[in-house]
C-alpha cells in the first residue's frame, strides 16, 4: 500500500525492480515484459536521479541473463492483465510500503508554503501599500507591465512627492497646488 503522495512512475519502477531483483535469484535466462515504457527508458538512461532505478540498474549490470520488453498494456494479454489487477489490488490491500516523496510532491509542496508566507507578509507589510491596492493576490508569475505602469503603481518615478525624497525637487506639490503623487495626476489634477 503506497501514499497518495507517490507516483505512478515510482510504483511501476517499484514493481520491475521487484521483478529484476526476483529475476537476478533464478540461474536461467528470464524475459521480463513490462507495460512502462517510461520505467524501460529511465533503465536505460545514464542520469537517474530516482534510488529504485538506480538500484534496478545496478542488479541488470550484475545480470546479461535478464532481458527486458516493453508489451502494450489493456489490449487483453493475459498475464498482462493479471499483473494489472495485481497492481490496482496492491494499492489498497498490499503491505505497507515506505517510498521517498518523489521530487514533484516536495517540489509542490515548498511553493505551496513559500507562496503562503509570502502572502501573509505581503498582506501584513508596512510597505508597497500603492501595489497591494493594486495587486493583493501574491503570484509566481510574472507579470508584463511596461516601466510607466511599474512607476504609477509604486509611486517611483518623475512624481514630485517621490522626487523630492531624493533631492531631486524642491518640493512634493504639483503645479496645481496638491501633493504630486500618481493618483494626484491620475484623478484630481487640473493640470494633466
Amino acid at each position: 500500500m503506497l501514499s497518495p503522495t507517490n507516483t505512478v512512475f515510482q510504483v511501476e519502477m517499484l514493481a520491475l525492480k521487484a521483478a529484476i531483483e526476483w529475476a537476478n535469484t533464478t540461474n536461467e535466462e528470464v524475459n521480463i515484459w513490462n507495460g512502462s515504457k517510461s520505467s524501460l527508458q529511465a533503465l536505460k538512461s545514464l542520469n537517474v536521479k530516482s534510488k529504485i532505478t538506480q538500484e534496478a540498474q545496478m542488479t541488470l549490470l550484475k545480470n546479461a541473463r535478464i532481458r527486458l520488453g516493453w508489451v502494450k498494456a489493456h489490449i487483453g494479454i493475459k498475464g498482462n492483465e493479471i499483473a494489472d489487477t495485481l497492481a490496482k489490488e496492491a494499492t489498497t490491500d498490499g503491505i505497507p510500503a515506505s517510498l521517498p516523496f518523489p521530487k514533484s510532491f516536495l517540489k509542490k509542496q515548498l511553493l505551496q508554503l513559500s507562496l503562503s508566507r509570502w502572502q501573509a507578509e505581503w498582506d501584513n507589510g508596512e510597505t508597497g501599500g500603492s501595489v497591494y491596492s493594486i495587486i493583493q493576490k501574491i503570484s509566481n508569475k510574472q507579470l508584463h507591465w511596461s516601466r510607466e505602469c511599474i512607476q504609477f503603481a509604486t509611486g517611483n518615478g518623475p512624481f514630485p512627492s517621490y522626487l523630492k525624497r531624493f533631492g531631486l525637487h524642491s518640493t512634493d506639490y504639483c503645479g496645481c497646488g496638491e501633493i504630486g503623487n500618481p493618483l494626484h495626476y491620475a484623478t484630481r489634477c487640473p493640470l494633466t
